[in-house]
C-alpha cells in the first residue's frame, strides 16, 4: 500500500488511544471522508459532528506522530512483505470489518493472501499440557489441509504449537500471528525465530505503531482483533481466569462460533473450557464441527471434502468397505511410509488399535515413534476412515477385519 507520509500520519494519529478514541474517530472519518480531511476541520465542527462530544487532545495528536510516521515510511521501504493497512484499504479483511470494533490501522509483515482465505482461531494457555499441545498441532494440521488459516497470538503454549502445525501442514493455508506490540519488536522474545517463520509464510498483524512495547493492557485489544479475524474461535485449554475466555466472550459478542475443546474435571487447564461448555460453546471433536456448523462461511469443496471423510469413517466402521476392508491394513503398509512410519511399524500400530483405544503416547511408545510422527500417521488415517479419535484424546480401530 502507497501512503503519503501526511496521510499515514493522520491515521496514526486517529488511531492512538483506547475504545472511546477509535468510535470518534470512525463517526469522523465517516463523515469527513479521510484523516486528512478530519484534520483539515476545525474542533466546532468535530464537536458538531460527535453531538457535542468533545475532542481533547486530537488536534495535537496530528504534530506528536511525526517522527513515528518517519519510523513507519521507513520500515515500509525496508521490504515488500511490510505493509499497513487502513479502514478504506482494498487488502483490509472484510470480516474484521464486520467486528464490533475493528482497528483503524493494521500493520503487517507478511503473505497478504492469508487475509484472503477463511481462518479459524486455536487459542489456549500459555502452560499447555502435552495433551493440549497435541490437540493444538492436531487442528492446526487438519485446518492447514483444509486451507484454512489458524490464526492465534504468538504466545508460548497453545498458541505456539498451534502457529507451529500450520507452518509444517502441505496445505495451501498458513498461519496468522496477532501481536499486542509493533511489529519491529518480538514478544515473547523466545519466539524470535517463530516470528521470522510466520513473517515468511504466514502474516504477522498489529494494530500498535511501531516502538510500542507489549503492555498488559494491549493483550485484550489483541484478543479481539484474534476473534474478528476469525469464522470460529476454539479454545483447546484455560483455566478459571484465562486470557483465552476474553477471547471467547469477544468471539461471541462479534457473533462468531465459539468452541471449546473438553477435558477431565480434576485438570485445571481444562476448567475454563467445560465452564465454555456449559455456558453454551460447542463441544469441539473434529474440525468438521467447525465447518458443518456455518457451511456457508467456507468453500464447497472443503464442505465436500468434510462430509466425505465423515462418510468415509461411518461406512468403514459399520460395513466393512472402508479404504482397508479387504485383507487389513498390513496390505497397505507402504501408504503409511509417507506418514513418517514404516511399513512394520504401521501394523503394529494397526494391530495394537484393534485391541483397545489407546492414546498418542501409548501408541509413538510402542512403535518407538516420536509423538508427532505419530500423530501426523494418525491423522492421514483418520482421514481414509481407518481410525476413530475419541473423546479424551484417544483412539481406535473402526474398520472391520
Amino acid at each position: 500500500m502507497n501512503l503519503a507520509q501526511d496521510e499515514l500520519q493522520g491515521w496514526l494519529a486517529l488511531a492512538a488511544g483506547g475504545l472511546a478514541s477509535r468510535q470518534r474517530a470512525r463517526r469522523l472519518l465517516t463523515y469527513f471522508g479521510g484523516p486528512l480531511q478530519v484534520f483539515g476541520a476545525t474542533a466546532a465542527d468535530w464537536r458538531q459532528v460527535l453531538d457535542g462530544e468533545r475532542c481533547d487532545g486530537l488536534d495535537a495528536s496530528f504534530g506528536t506522530m511525526q517522527g513515528t510516521a518517519l519510523r513507519t515510511m521507513a520500515w515500509l521501504a525496508q521490504s515488500p512483505t511490510h505493509h499497513v493497512l487502513h479502514l478504506g484499504d482494498a487488502h483490509y479483511p472484510g470480516i474484521l470489518l464486520e467486528s464490533p470494533d475493528p482497528p483503524l490501522l493494521l500493520h503487517a509483515t507478511g503473505q497478504l493472501e492469508s487475509l484472503a482465505r477463511p481462518a479459524v482461531a486455536l487459542v489456549g494457555s500459555r502452560h499447555a499440557t502435552p495433551a493440549g499441545q497435541h490437540w493444538a498441532r492436531r487442528l492446526g494440521t487438519e485446518l492447514n489441509v483444509l486451507g484454512i488459516e489458524v490464526v492465534s497470538g504468538l504466545a508460548v503454549g497453545i498458541d505456539a504449537a498451534a502457529h507451529e502445525a500450520a507452518l509444517k501442514g502441505k496445505g495451501a493455508a498458513s498461519t496468522i500471528a496477532v501481536a499486542a506490540c509493533g511489529l519491529d519488536q518480538v514478544y515473547p522474545r523466545q519466539h524470535a525465530g517463530l516470528f521470522k517463520e510466520i513473517s515468511e509464510a504466514g502474516l504477522v498483524v498489529s494494530e500498535h505503531p511501531l516502538d510500542t512495547p507489549a503492555l498488559p493492557a494491549f493483550f485484550p485489544q489483541r484478543n479481539r482483533i484474534i476473534a474478528g479475524l476469525s469464522r470460529a474461535v476454539v479454545v483447546i485449554e484455560a483455566a478459571e481466569r484465562s486470557g483465552s475466555l476474553i477471547t471467547a466472550r469477544l468471539a461471541g459478542e462479534a457473533g462468531r462460533d465459539v468452541f471449546a475443546v473438553p477435558g477431565h474435571w480434576t485438570s485445571p487447564q481444562a476448567a475454563g473450557c467445560n465452564r465454555l461448555i456449559k455456558s453454551g460453546a460447542g463441544l469441539l471433536e473434529n474440525v468438521a464441527d467447525i465447518i458443518e456448523s456455518q457451511p456457508w462461511a467456507f468453500s464447497a469443496q472443503v464442505c465436500q471434502t468434510v462430509q466425505a471423510n465423515r462418510w468415509r469413517r461411518h461406512k468403514g466402521a459399520s460395513s466393512g468397505h472402508g479404504p482397508c476392508a479387504e485383507g487389513g491394513a498390513e496390505d497397505h503398509g507402504g501408504v503409511w511410509v509417507q506418514g513418517g512410519l514404516s511399513a512394520a511399524s504401521w501394523s503394529q500400530l494397526c494391530r495394537l488399535l484393534r485391541t483397545k483405544p489407546c492414546d498418542l503416547g501409548e501408541l509413538a511408545d510402542a512403535v518407538s515413534g516420536d509423538a508427532p510422527q505419530v500423530s501426523r500417521t494418525l491423522l492421514m488415517a483418520e482421514l481414509q476412515g481407518l481410525v476413530a479419535r475419541l473423546p479424551g484424546g484417544l483412539y481406535q480401530w473402526c474398520v472391520k477385519p
